[in-house]
């Protein structure tokens, strides 16, 4: 689907399955009958169909598209980058942190396996699921196949090189080196998952930063200082009013938080404990429990590291999180070993 979000941005919405149903791709006219491209979609024929039609209709062909920006390194955002760089020639430019993470995936897979595998032992995740998750991960590479960077994105904020009038924003958060893009002459923002319209986007944890939640309400902190005269999301509409979707996303990160917190007791929980309290009676196929597993470990770790919750460590096994007897306020940085 192709739409015009502005008079010389317009939105193009690529298919996917499952939810949500599409993905956003932005092209915006940057001077000199030159377009930079925002994301794309899944390495599909559906996906790279409706990309195709919506960038001829829009810009007359793909060589007129001199720049890629990718928000976040999520298969349903990178998906098409390998294909559009070679289609147009365009520079891809990608954030920092997600440009490093995925040149480190794509030359140590083994490592990442490894990552992944460590982080659901630390979750309390049986082995099944371990082996489900890369089965998972085997399957779906044709949907990203790895694309060379030109350029990283680094710092708080900035220029976008070669797009005259457009400045990036690090909102990290959905990723650690997520970013959005902003013009200032008329306060359009092209937010990625960074602001989504009906849902929050999830907050996992990372090998690069310690407080994805925290990065996040960080984040939109500073989008909300911008004031955004629209905003377009990675996913949906356009929210009806950016700012106020902005607060109550940033509200929405902290209610969480407390949410997992109201979940603990004194008797100490796995992380996958926690999440089957959480969702109680809901079947989640693997993804969208690895998907709880990670945002969940991120508020229970944010929650330890505010000392409002303890947590006991076991070498290469399951974390155990747990509050002060009857509830008390543990002491900072308190650490259950299981010892009396």
């Amino acid at each position: 689907m192709h739409t015009a979000a502005t008079e010389d941005v317009h939105r193009i919405s690529t298919p996917m399955q499952g939810r949500p149903p599409q993905v956003n791709a932005y092209l915006a006219a940057i001077g000199g009958g030159r377009w930079m491209l925002v994301d794309g979609g899944l390495n599909t024929g559906e996906a790279w169909a409706a990309l195709d039609a919506g960038v001829r209709a829009a810009a007359g062909g793909w060589e007129r598209v001199s720049i890629l920006v990718v928000t976040h390194m999520h298969m349903d955002h990178v998906g098409l980058a390998a294909r559009v760089k070679r289609e147009s020639g365009a520079a891809v430019w990608m954030g920092r942190l997600d440009a490093e993470r995925m040149a480190h995936a794509a030359a140590h897979p083994d490592d990442e396996a490894d990552y992944r595998a460590g982080l659901l032992r630390r979750c309390g995740a049986p082995d099944e699921m371990v082996r489900t998750v890369e089965e998972m991960r085997r399957r779906a590479e044709s949907l990203a196949p790895a694309v060379e960077i030109d350029g990283m994105l680094d710092g708080e904020e900035g220029e976008v090189p070669g797009a005259d009038g457009w400045r990036f924003a690090w909102t990290p958060g959905h990723t650690a080196g997520h970013v959005s893009l902003f013009r200032p002459a008329d306060r359009v923002l092209i937010a990625g998952d960074a602001v989504l319209p009906r849902i929050t986007p999830t907050l996992g944890v990372n090998r690069q930063r310690t407080d994805p939640v925290g990065d996040y309400a960080a984040a939109l902190g500073r989008l909300e200082a911008l004031r955004p005269s629209l905003v377009l999301p990675g996913h949906g509409e356009p929210p009806a009013d950016g700012v106020q979707r902005i607060r109550e996303l940033r509200a929405a990160a902290d209610a969480e938080t407390e949410t997992v917190r109201s979940l603990l007791r004194a008797e100490p929980r796995t992380c996958w404990q926690v999440v089957a309290a959480r969702y109680p009676g809901r079947e989640q196929p693997a993804p969208t429990r690895m998907l709880a597993l990670r945002e969940t470990l991120a508020h229970l770790d944010r929650l330890v590291a505010a000392g409002r919750a303890s947590v006991a460590e076991a070498d290469g096994g399951a974390a155990r999180f747990f509050l002060g007897a009857d509830g008390e306020r543990p002491a900072r940085g308190k650490a259950w070993t299981g010892e009396s």
